[in-house]
């Protein structure tokens, strides 16, 4: 079934990682980082590709269009990522932000693309980001990696990361100081911060939605934290495999007096209403699939 799963994480040197063979791994191909000189190949899984797409803003700069020009989706995006990689010197520089999106089951590959493509437009290329994307489906999981750049696109290159934020009349908001009567200029990240997050969520949600009624499907995605839903606090900390191995085995496992206060607290709200925790469940790959 359907179910609302969106995660975002930031991919960059600090944890050792390149982007280049995040990209080959994601198109289940073989890349080269150039900045290293290392290789990477990732085509065993290559049945697991079902569609890629290297999605660019209306206006891009010469350099990209010329490294990119008449090249396949996996070398376009090998291009791409090496000049990322170029441009960033930092040991521990963010080189992109990853979106990994769980994709409607009851809808057809085609139906799913055509969902993807939209929210790409909508999210990010009409907002100036590049918008790597690849659909895997391995047993019955159909998702996508979504990769974007955290950097605009320039004719020199990549863009700052942060940039002013601009009030009513187009200019720089300033914030007048002690230090600085003439205002110091309030910045924001390019590429967005949680609050995007969150506006991406609702945003794949309420797509997701449109084209699940469209497909005549009557199921429906919630885009909305757990809180927002009436559902804060029935979840919990995850356990880990060993105090997980140790519950089912009944073994008792201690617990903090504030830890069991709070599961004494859901225990009671879900005795009084039980719905609540069938919502959350509906949620949840693991507990509803067509096993």
């Amino acid at each position: 079934m359907a179910i609302m799963f969106v995660r975002a994480q930031v991919i960059g040197r600090g944890a050792g990682r390149s982007i280049v063979s995040a990209a080959a791994y994601r198109h289940r191909t073989r890349m080269i980082d150039e900045q290293a000189g290392t290789s990477f190949s990732y085509r065993g899984g290559a049945s697991e590709l079902v569609h890629e797409e290297l999605v660019l803003p209306d206006d891009i700069p010469a350099w990209l269009k010329a490294a990119i020009d008449g090249r396949s989706v996996a070398k376009a995006s090998e291009a791409l990522w090496n000049a990322v990689e170029a441009h960033e010197t930092r040991a521990d520089a963010q080189l992109a932000r990853e979106l990994i999106i769980a994709l409607p089951e009851e809808l057809t590959r085609a139906e799913n693309i055509a969902l993807v493509r939209e929210f790409v437009r909508d999210n990010l290329t009409s907002k100036g980001m590049v918008a790597d994307w690849v659909y895997h489906d391995k047993d019955g999981n159909p998702h996508i990696h979504l990769m974007t750049a955290l950097r605009p696109l320039t004719e020199e290159g990549f863009g700052p990361k942060k940039v002013p934020v601009l009030g009513e009349d187009g200019e720089p908001l300033r914030v007048v100081t002690p230090d600085r009567p003439n205002g110091k200029i309030v910045y924001k990240l390019w590429a967005g911060d949680k609050e995007t997050i969150k506006a991406w969520k609702i945003a794949w949600a309420e797509i997701a939605n449109r084209h699940l009624a469209l497909a005549g499907h009557e199921i429906r995605l919630d885009g909305r934290s757990y809180a927002e839903q009436g559902l804060d606090g029935i979840a919990q900390k995850h356990l880990g495999p060993e105090k997980a191995a140790l519950a089912r085995k009944g073994i008792a496992m201690y617990f903090a007096p504030a830890d069991l206060a709070r599961r004494q607290e859901m225990a009671d709200r879900l005795l009084a209403e039980p719905e609540l925790l069938l919502k959350q469940l509906g949620n949840e790959r693991s507990t509803f699939d067509e096993r």
